[in-house]
């Protein structure tokens, strides 16, 4: 070997992976609205328009549920469709940090009292504890993010061969 062209050594391969097209990751993210918007926004919706059709005060407007559920229902389809690119960890954590931020809203508005008609009883109904323990997925969730992103800045497509195997 001449001193011009050193040996070259074989560069490992790597495991094999197969992204989906943005065609297909927008279609199945679009499925993904559709079921969301059922769990997050119409059940819930439909559930509280129920209650207070029967004169019953609902424990949080159907408002906020609402503007909560599209605003997860957008980031989640947003982090589906970019999983594979760079983008993938910091709208993990956003995705998680808005369902978290829902969660405390929710925790603010316990205990919820319901007044029984003609006004002479109520009952207390306290939730906090529930959701407060159901806050440990989106801390975990975000912790996943950072690590994602560190991970996806550190040593690009790496994680690729495991989200899209072949």
């Amino acid at each position: 070997m001449s001193a011009a062209n050193p040996p070259t050594r074989p560069v490992p391969e790597s495991a094999p992976y197969k992204v989906p097209s943005l065609g297909y990751r927008i279609l199945m993210a679009g499925f993904r609205v559709v079921i969301s918007f059922v769990v997050l926004i119409a059940l819930p919706v439909a559930a509280l328009a129920f209650v207070r059709s029967r004169g019953i005060p609902i424990p949080v407007p159907i408002e906020a549920v609402t503007a909560w559920g599209i605003v997860l229902i957008v980031l989640s389809a947003a982090r589906y469709v970019l999983k594979p690119t760079a983008a993938y960890g910091p709208l993990s954590i956003a995705v998680s940090g808005v369902f978290l931020a829902y969660l405390y809203y929710l925790v603010l508005l316990s205990p919820y009292q319901f007044v029984l008609p003609g006004g002479t009883a109520s009952i207390a109904a306290g939730y906090s504890l529930f959701l407060e323990a159901l806050m440990i997925v989106p801390v975990m969730e975000i912790i996943a993010g950072v690590l994602t992103t560190i991970e996806d800045l550190a040593w690009p497509k790496e994680r690729l061969p495991f989200d899209y195997p072949v």
